[in-house]
């Protein structure tokens, strides 16, 4: 007997469904709350799973994000009061099955049911195939195409800027993957078959760095023994990426205006002008805007440089991409280590969705490689393989206290307020700050807690 796991917060709802496909000889379990049915369904084996799109704790999008990661095989049918296009269309080229309308026709969801179990999840598959490779059309390997609309937005920029020559500065955090998006507007210009060089101008010293850019002649200061060409030589035809363009020189800011200008460059200690056609990107974690009005960037080196500006999105204002990161890392990962692909627990899951990553991909990637060394004999990735700062959070929880609730407040209210405060503090401190786990101590829905810490000033 084929068995269904039904996940609807209406309670009315969840009953008539299971009685309904019970009679039709089918075994039926229920739950309202996402987080409840990701553990349900780790510990068992569903033929089938019905999702409302909507629930208390957590949308239809994430929860699909997450399933993906630890039971990728999963068959789910979504449904919903409120059918938007959009979200459909998402949930389907994901490889959820379908998508019904509240309130549910009882023929119409016996029949999708029947064809969603007969159907093969070599099906399934093909169907996510298909969208990945539409996806990575002219993407560069091993790129990871995002599905947030910040993601989606950004790679529309890249497709309309990458076949022009202008030059372009690429704004964000520090791991941003700024480079990984140069190579991307690289490998979709016309110059994709001629060389792509990446400097790092944080690492070079203001002595030397006309020198890499440049290059050299022979004796042209103490211990240049040989003639040396530069990048922009070796990236003729090509493309020169310039991370970190704020730590140059203003010395080298002006060499590099004359070469975007005049499109010729000149050795140190050399006379002749060497013709260039080279495309260039830079790259900053900064505001070079801001900077160029200072003294520490040339503000008509700015000018020159943006004709077109592209804005990486932190990995904190994306989370609909992390899923997508997390899986990606975690077949990289197991391939390079020769092993198994592991699953994650929901407790981990929950770790990594509510982290803030200051360290952006990059900090999610050498989570997930250190994490894949720590795999469990039945498979899974636990919390322990997660370094402490995702587990153990610091909040300077004493200050918070103290500006929770003015001194001169003594009103019952206040005093309740401060009470309850002190309460959640209380429980997150011994849930080592899960929020999830705190809810339920405290027997109360996720993003009631959420709504909670904002209006009592604690981070988190």
């Amino acid at each position: 007997m084929k068995t269904i796991l039904i996940v609807d917060y209406q309670l009315s709802s969840c009953e008539t469904i299971k009685n309904f496909l019970t009679k039709n000889n089918y075994t039926v379990i229920t739950t309202y709350r996402g987080d409840k049915a990701l553990r349900l369904i780790q510990e068992n084996d569903f033929d089938l799973i019905l999702c409302d799109y909507r629930l208390p704790d957590i949308d239809g999008t994430e929860f699909y994000d997450r399933l993906l990661i630890s039971k990728p095989a999963s068959k789910i049918i979504f449904m919903s009061k409120e059918v938007n296009l959009k979200n459909i269309v998402k949930l389907i080229r994901k490889g959820a099955y379908n998508y019904l309308e509240k309130p549910l026709n009882p023929d119409e969801l016996l029949q999708v049911v029947q064809d969603a179990l007969n159907s093969s999840n070599k099906e399934l598959q093909n169907r996510k195939n298909v969208k990945q490779e539409n996806n990575r059309d002219h993407l560069p390997d091993n790129f990871v195409v995002g599905q947030s609309k910040e993601s989606v937005y950004m790679l529309k920029l890249v497709q309309k800027v990458a076949p022009t020559n202008f030059t372009v500065i690429i704004e964000g955090e520090t791991g941003t993957g700024k480079e990984s998006i140069a190579r991307m507007v690289h490998n979709m210009s016309k110059r994709k078959s001629h060389p792509f060089i990446a400097v790092d101008c944080g690492s070079i010293s203001n002595e030397l760095s006309g020198s890499e850019l440049f290059g050299h002649e022979k004796g042209s200061f103490t211990g240049a023994i040989s003639g040396k060409t530069g990048f922009f030589e070796l990236a003729q035809g090509g493309t020169i990426f310039l991370d970190e363009i704020a730590n140059l020189s203003l010395d080298t800011q002006m060499a590099l205006l004359r070469a975007l200008q005049e499109k010729v460059i000149r050795k140190v200690g050399g006379t002749k002008e060497i013709p260039i056609d080279v495309r260039v990107i830079a790259a900053t974690n900064e505001n070079l805007l801001h900077k160029s009005e200072t003294v520490g960037f040339r503000n008509d080196l700015f000018f020159r440089l943006s004709e077109f500006i592209l804005k990486v999105p932190a990995l904190r204002n994306r989370k609909n991409d992390l899923s997508l990161f997390i899986d990606h890392f975690l077949q990289t990962t197991s391939q390079e280590l020769n092993q198994a692909k592991p699953k994650l627990s929901n407790e981990v899951l929950e770790l990594l969705y509510e982290y803030k990553w200051p360290g952006n991909i990059r900090e999610l990637k050498n989570t997930i490689r250190r994490a894949c060394l720590f795999v469990s004999k039945d498979n899974y990735i636990y919390s322990d393989a997660l370094p402490s700062n995702l587990i153990n959070k610091e909040f300077d929880f004493e200050e918070e206290k103290e500006t929770i609730i003015p001194e001169e407040a003594a009103d019952l209210k206040s005093t309740a307020f401060k009470a309850e405060a002190q309460k959640i503090i209380e429980v997150l401190r011994k849930t080592k700050f899960n929020k999830t786990k705190a809810a339920e101590v405290l027997n109360i829905h996720r993003k009631t807690l959420y709504t909670k810490l904002k209006l009592m000033n604690i981070e988190y």
